[in-house]
This record gives C-alpha cells, sequence and structure tokens, in this order.
C-alpha cells in the first residue's frame, strides 16, 4: 500500500522537495561553517555564532534551490534516454505504436535507473493514467510537463499531442525530436561541465586566504594580534569578510544560468 501511494505521488520539480529535517540539517552545517569563517577574522565565539546563524539561513535558501535545480536537471537527462528508447521502438520497422512503446519502456527503463528514480516513476503513473483510467498518453505527457517546468519535455509533448494520429510519418518525428533534445542535452551537459570547473577554481581563491590567516594565526606570533583586538583590525576584518562573501556571491551569480 505504501509502494502505491509512493507511486502515484505527482511532484511537483520546481519546487523544493527537501524535508524539514534536511532543510534543518543543510542550515545546521551551513551556520557552522559560515560561523567558523566569522570566527577566523574576529575571533570571538559570540559574534561568529550570531553571523552564522543569520547567514545560514540565507545559503540554506540556496542550496534548496540549487537542489531543486539539480532534480530538474536529473530529470532531463533520464528524459532522454527514455526518448531514446521508446524511439528505437517505434523507428525500428515494427509499426508499434507510441502507446505501446511507452509502456514497453518501462521495463528497459528500470534496467538503466533504479525503480525509485524519477523517470520510472513519471512513466509508470503516465502508464497507470493511460491503463485505469484511460488518460491519453498526450496528456501524460503534458501535465509532467507542467510539473517539471522542462523545456523539453514541454517540447515532446506538445510535438506529440500535435502529431498522434495524424501523420504517417509519426515515428520520423519523433525521431527527429529525440535528435534535437538529444543534442540540445549534450550541449547543456558540457556547459555545466565548464561551470563545475569554475566553480572550483573559485571555490579555491575563496579557501585561500581563510587558510593563510588560520596558519598566521597558528604560529603562536603577534603579527595578526593586531586584526583581532583593535578597532583598525576589525574593520579590515569586516573589509576581509565582506569581500568574501561578495566573491562568493559574484561566483554563484556567474556560474548560474537558465537551462
Amino acid at each position: 500500500m505504501a509502494g502505491n501511494s509512493k507511486e502515484k505521488l505527482r511532484i511537483k520539480y520546481y519546487e523544493c522537495n527537501m524535508t524539514k529535517a534536511q532543510h534543518f540539517l543543510a542550515y545546521l552545517v551551513f551556520s557552522l561553517l559560515i560561523s567558523v569563517v566569522f570566527y577566523i577574522y574576529y575571533h570571538a565565539i559570540v559574534f561568529s555564532l550570531i553571523g552564522g546563524l543569520l547567514f545560514g539561513i540565507l545559503q540554506e535558501k540556496n542550496f534548496a534551490k540549487s537542489v531543486m535545480k539539480k532534480r530538474q536537471s536529473r530529470l532531463r537527462l533520464q528524459f532522454k534516454e527514455f526518448l531514446e528508447i521508446i524511439s528505437i521502438s517505434i523507428s525500428g520497422g515494427r509499426g508499434r505504436s507510441m502507446e505501446n512503446a511507452v509502456i514497453d519502456s518501462l521495463r528497459e527503463l528500470k534496467m538503466v535507473f533504479n525503480e525509485d528514480s524519477d523517470i520510472v516513476r513519471e512513466i509508470s503513473l503516465i502508464v497507470s493514467d493511460y491503463q485505469q483510467a484511460g488518460i491519453p498518453i498526450a496528456d501524460g505527457f503534458a501535465e509532467l510537463a507542467e510539473r517539471s517546468e522542462i523545456d523539453d519535455i514541454a517540447s515532446f509533448a506538445a510535438i506529440y499531442r500535435t502529431t498522434v494520429g495524424k501523420s504517417s510519418e509519426f515515428g520520423y518525428i519523433i525521431t527527429q525530436t529525440r535528435n534535437i533534445i538529444k543534442d540540445k542535452v549534450e550541449i547543456i551537459k558540457e556547459i555545466e561541465t565548464s561551470i563545475t570547473a569554475a566553480k572550483s577554481e573559485t571555490y579555491m581563491m575563496l579557501v585561500l586566504p581563510l587558510i593563510i590567516v588560520v596558519m598566521i594565526s597558528s604560529m603562536g606570533s603577534d603579527f595578526l594580534e593586531a586584526l583581532f583586538t583593535t578597532a583598525i583590525g576589525r574593520v579590515a576584518a569586516t573589509f576581509g569578510v565582506g569581500c568574501t562573501l561578495l566573491s562568493y556571491a559574484i561566483a554563484q551569480s556567474a556560474t548560474e544560468i537558465e537551462l
């Protein structure tokens, strides 16, 4: 019974689907990390904890947003594999209908992905609606496009609804649609790979000043004592924290693209 209710769950992929426990854990982790950064610059435990708790709220929201986008990206890649399967099925000279191709695709999807994957659950929903409630396959893809807010799925749903039963070249149209979406997904993957590399370099540059301050502070000398005890030192520390946070915000904004 629990498995059936899980299968019927219709996820809105444009919303964050993290649990309250996951949100809270993420908030604690980010609050702790930010508190450590503040402490490195200020050596004031209470101030660092307060700063970490406040900025942790903002960072947890950014993290939740990134989790949502990663899930959408994962579903996009999985949908590409689904298109590969049905394209071969309906254009391989076997004269199979789209409905049969979608139903049979479940078996192969479960071999490629696990049964808890988003694409397996979504195609299972579409097939279940078609077989048990008589809801057209086209309507199932349109509903998935609405819940996922993924352009590739929306494009496929629109093309499928327009051409199904109205063209003798339906298999060819689906194959061409698959090719277009496949090329787009591959380009997106290349962009994401480049962005990931750029982000890694940026984060290394952001961490380096913290490492330098920690190393100098741990040497036992009074070289940085003024940074933690004088007014000018506090101003300099605040400037350093501000530069770190600003650089992080710019890095996040510059590497964020709408796919």
